[in-house]
């Protein structure tokens, strides 16, 4: 069974690929999944404190709406102030 964090990692490799139009292996190759992680909570961060809008976390993971709330939510994290 795999876990919420792999999920959300998965999810994270398959979303960018299409969002940047770089082929999964490439991304995997690019971010470990703790890397992955460690970004994403780092920007949820900033995003909470309001140094920048939803829109711009969703460029700065470089994925689309949609799947950054899915993971958001894969990780325990709000997508909402």
């Amino acid at each position: 069974m795999q876990t919420k964090e792999a999920h959300a990692y998965n999810l994270f490799v398959e979303a960018h690929a299409l969002y940047t139009g770089k082929l999964p292996e490439d991304v995997l190759a690019a971010i470990s999944a703790d890397e992955f992680e460690a970004r994403i909570r780092a920007l949820h961060y900033q995003y909470l404190a309001g140094t920048f809008s939803f829109g711009r976390f969703t460029e700065l993971a470089g994925v689309a709406h949609v799947e950054l709330r899915e993971i958001l939510e894969l990780l325990g994290l709000s997508s909402h102030h």
